[in-house]
């Protein structure tokens, strides 16, 4: 079922508490047209009553789909730094909701699970346009890092590539020149499962394979500075 609650969400513009209704938790097969939504960038977009600034109220929530088996703890962009602190969350709640605490019926159910761990709704809808595509999201964030190496685009925590389009034939990525731009490429599926099948590779395959936060900020910031969690 789709939690909403109120909630006091403050203008970092102006300081004025906007009260919001926003999303706890999504189940995902139930509420396409939000899916839709997330995927198209206009999900939970308000503007401030005080000055009119637009902005994004981006989680923290938990989006499931029992249909296609799909658990993703998605927490505030502003969350990251504390990746390693978190992202074992959602399994938590995973475990704790359809195995440790769950009835039998329930526990049948829990096998074939992909869980994630990602922070911003921009990451969510990656995560959906990916698993929709029935593509690996460790094999494309290894091609993100090949992206970049060969066409020298900028990578920081801001400013990193992004699964803009992903089908069953190829995945187009966003990325960011020196000088700003943005541009897009496009690498064939079979390229990015054969890249990350490649030995120059292994590692970072590797690290993404740690843990439900499968992103290359997991070789990008240390994840362990302290941000608080916003209440519920």
């Amino acid at each position: 079922m789709s939690v909403f609650r109120p909630q006091s969400i403050v203008c970092t513009a102006c300081g004025t508490a906007n009260v919001e209704t926003v999303a706890m938790s999504l189940h995902g097969s139930r509420v396409p047209q939000i899916v839709a939504a997330i995927v198209a960038g206009t999900f939970q977009c308000f503007t401030c009553a005080g000055c009119g600034l637009e902005y994004r109220a981006d989680g923290p929530l938990i989006y499931v789909d029992f249909d296609r088996k799909r658990w993703i703890g998605e927490f505030p962009r502003t969350m990251e730094p504390g990746w390693a602190n978190l992202e074992q969350q959602p399994m938590d709640v995973f475990r704790q909701s359809l195995i440790d605490l769950a009835p039998a019926f329930l526990r049948a159910e829990a096998d074939g699970f992909t869980v994630r761990a990602v922070f911003g709704l921009d990451a969510l809808a990656e995560k959906i346009r990916l698993l929709d595509a029935g593509i690996d999201d460790r094999a494309v964030e290894v091609a993100k890092l090949a992206i970049v190496q060969q066409t020298g685009a900028v990578m920081s925590p801001g400013r990193r590539p992004r699964v803009v389009e992903a089908s069953a034939e190829s995945v187009t990525f966003v990325l960011w020149s020196t000088d700003g731009e943005q541009f897009c490429v496009s690498m064939p599926t079979t390229e990015i499962v054969s890249l990350a099948a490649e030995d120059a590779w292994r590692s970072l395959l590797r690290e993404m394979r740690v843990g439900p936060y499968v992103d290359l900020g997991r070789i990008m910031m240390d994840g362990r500075a302290e941000v608080a969690v916003p209440a519920g």
